[in-house]
């Protein structure tokens, strides 16, 4: 479908060009690293620049909807939710001089979500992936033990955690605001909290599934957050609020 006769310019036209190379991608069932056509050919076929091909896929690059390989071409992206991590993070530190109502709501959203989310985990978590929560916080404690602290660990058992429950999508939205919350905690003020205290909470939450026991879970959770948003009652607090995130 040629644009080139719409009349649009400027930053209308972009849109409609990023418009339809995402159109594209779903007319033609393209999965994520298929090659899109070539910047000429894309030009030609929507009647506009190469130029306006190439900012276009810039933007959509920002998305993870196109991923751009130097002298590869282009090609369908991820569809992470990188970008919405980002945004959250900006949000936060744009607030955060203020006063930390961006970073309670996210919470808050986040308590939900999970609160929800892991009362359903007590029936259909297998032993196998209880094991690997285990290792999880093995690993935590180690560190705590050595006074560090373990970010990587803490985002690959929340990511573990929801594997059961086989809804990608929810997993990538709480990765997305763990991201968030994460790439901030060392800017903000305050006091970092234990982290074997950390692991204390993170280990309540495995010994209540192993139970079998998915309200029991769900109170951990709750708990759990409930001494997050205790500790964001002052702006001097905020930076221990993410350590156990």
């Amino acid at each position: 479908m040629s644009i080139s006769n719409t009349g649009l310019r400027g930053e209308l036209l972009q849109q409609a060009i990023q418009e339809q190379i995402k159109q594209f991608i779903i007319e033609q069932h393209l999965e994520s690293g298929a090659e899109l056509p070539s910047e000429t050919e894309l030009a030609s076929h929507l009647g506009v620049s190469r130029n306006a091909i190439r900012e276009a896929l810039k933007v959509l690059q920002t998305l993870d909807i196109v991923e751009t390989r130097h002298g590869q071409g282009s090609f369908v992206g991820r569809f992470s939710l990188n970008a919405l991590a980002d945004g959250l993070a900006f949000r936060i530190l744009f607030d955060v001089k203020r006063d930390l109502r961006t970073l309670r709501e996210l919470l808050e959203i986040r308590q939900v979500l999970e609160c929800g989310l892991v009362s359903r985990l007590a029936e259909q978590v297998t032993a196998e992936q209880l094991a690997r929560l285990d290792e999880l916080v093995q690993a935590m404690s180690e560190k705590a033990q050595q006074g560090q602290i373990f970010p990587e660990e803490d985002r690959a058992f929340h990511v573990a955690l929801y594997q059961p429950l086989s809804n990608h999508l929810m997993i990538q939205i709480l990765q997305a605001f763990w991201d968030a919350f994460h790439s901030v905690r060392d800017l903000l003020p305050g006091n970092v909290k234990s982290p074997i205290a950390t692991v204390k909470v993170h280990q309540r939450i495995v010994d209540t599934l192993q139970a079998g026991n998915g309200s029991a879970a769900a109170e951990a959770m709750a708990a759990h957050f409930a001494e997050i948003q205790a500790r964001l009652a002052t702006e001097n607090s905020a930076a221990s609020s993410l350590e156990d995130c």
